[in-house]
């Protein structure tokens, strides 16, 4: 079109140039009127091939851009049949779109704020907003590209206080708290939560891209070591890296000021590659390949061994008022001691889901297997997947817990959480009578968001720690926290 428009130009102009030569020759009056009246014609002719280029020329740089407006005394602006048969691009998809992760569809997540942030890093259909930032504030584009980045985190310090031995200073693990330990009391403050996190989106004809890198500064053992949290990527529903399992639902963890959170909740960070797979209507399920690892109790001198990867499955419905989600993790746990090895099926079960009433949320979850210990928070890395047998086999081990956990906004800014867990390692006559049985936790806080960025609070704790012998003891902590946030 604007070629057409550019060679008719060229030719009308040809026109005025030979028709004003004519004019400027000597000619008779009447042949000299004839002449000017058609200059006159051409010029006007001119004057809207000039118009309707300026028209083609703003379309074809894009609704952002708008026609020059034409000068005092500038022919009128083309005529309709000009304007029809002028080519309409389609506009870009905003920032705002769905093929961003930005949109808010019916199913999406009910929003939801929480002290310690597992919401963010979460693997979501379409690379969708998180419930915690669901308008996606505090991005930037990078000029000249469709690339934007946020850079979040926050600073958190905490103070506690154990009345009691409480095992880990840092973290309520309740299946660390010591039996038959003296009395004493301890105060400890840290900043270890601290959070830093890189989150970058773009669209690409494959779907929406994302790459989210989050770490703190919990490395080590009571030091403030930096530390990697998660890193991963996600184009469309293709997910890869390192990052929360499948099997467990950041959706659906409680609030608490405490960095561990209930003992029986599922929480796990490993290597994946991950697909998501919509449904409709709500539903979604996922079919994530994930690192594994034997968390056995071993003989001297012997090594795990891992015959496959684990395989998790969800299936997931999902409202703008809450969602439940189904899990099953398949797994083999082995083991190798010199020309001995031996391996055993595993596998786990998980419900957990979360509902929205009013303006407080009921968030809760229930999972059992043989050999899945290592995804709950108390059991996890102490050898409680299965043990070794006196025939040289493994033996896996069965565990189970719940936990439920009620959000009540007193207002805008005020909120407190009411949280309890119980988890059962199932008693078995391989197991040494000094080995875990079970544990409770409970958490009570109380939340006052003083602006976006600033937020403190206070929580009492209480867990309670039992053996295969029935040995038993509690602890009882407050701990008090101020966290900020970098961008809200």
């Amino acid at each position: 079109m604007l070629m057409r428009a550019c060679a008719s130009a060229i030719a009308v102009y040809a026109s005025v140039v030979e028709c004003q030569a004519q004019a400027d020759a000597p000619q008779p009056a009447d042949t000299l009127d004839a002449l000017q009246a058609e200059i006159r014609e051409l010029r006007q002719a001119v004057s809207e091939l000039k118009a309707q280029l300026r028209q083609v020329t703003a379309e074809r740089a894009g609704p952002a851009a708008s026609p020059t407006a034409p000068s005092s005394g500038s022919a009128p602006a083309p005529s309709p049949v000009l304007a029809q048969n002028a080519p309409t691009p389609a506009a870009p998809a905003p920032w705002g779109a769905a093929s961003l992760g930005r949109s808010a569809p019916a199913s999406r997540a009910p929003a939801r704020e929480t002290f310690n942030d597992e919401l963010t890093g979460v693997s979501r259909p379409d690379t969708e907003a998180p419930p915690n930032n669901p308008n996606l504030r505090g991005f930037f584009t990078i000029p000249g590209t469709e690339t934007m980045i946020r850079l979040g985190g926050f600073a958190k310090v905490s103070g506690i206080y154990d009345f009691s031995p409480a095992g880990n200073p840092a973290a309520f693990v309740t299946s660390t708290i010591p039996i038959n330990a003296r009395k004493g009391k301890n105060a400890t403050i840290n900043a270890n939560a601290t959070r830093f996190s890189l989150d970058i989106r773009r669209p690409s004809s494959l779907g929406a891209l994302r790459f989210y890198l989050e770490n703190d500064f919990s490395g080590g053992s009571g030091d403030t070591e930096f530390h990697l949290r998660q890193a991963s990527g996600q184009i469309g529903n293709t997910y890869a890296g390192y990052g929360l399992t499948a099997f467990m639902d950041g959706d659906a963890s409680p609030e608490t000021l405490d960095d561990e959170g209930p003992n029986s909740a599922l929480f796990l960070r490993v290597a994946a590659l991950r697909q998501i797979f919509k449904l409709g209507s709500g539903w979604t399920a996922t079919l994530s390949i994930e690192n594994p690892a034997s968390d056995l109790t071993l003989p001297a001198g012997a090594s795990t061994e891992q015959p496959m990867p684990d395989v998790v499955g969800t299936l997931r419905y999902q409202t703008s008022g809450g969602h439940v989600q189904a899990a099953t993790v398949l797994r083999r746990i082995g083991y190798r001691l010199e020309d001995t090895q031996d391996s055993s099926f595993a596998y786990g079960l998980a419900l957990t889901g979360q509902l929205k009433i009013a303006s407080d949320f009921l968030v809760g979850g229930f999972a059992y297997g043989k050999g899945i210990s290592r995804y709950f928070n108390d059991l996890g890395g102490d050898g409680y997947d299965g043990v070794i047998g006196p025939d040289g086999k493994v033996h896996a081990l069965t565990s189970y817990g719940g936990y439920l956990g009620y959000t009540h906004h007193w207002d805008s800014s005020l909120r407190s959480n009411l949280v309890g867990g119980l988890l059962k390692l199932k008693d078995d006559v391989l197991l040494p009578v000094t080995a875990f049985r079970s544990s409770r936790y409970a958490a009570a806080n109380l939340i006052y968001q003083l602006n976006p960025n600033f937020t403190v609070g206070a929580e009492g704790l209480y867990g309670r720690h039992e053996l295969q012998n029935r040995q038993d003891a509690d602890a009882v902590r407050l701990q008090v926290s101020l966290k900020y946030d970098l961008v809200r």
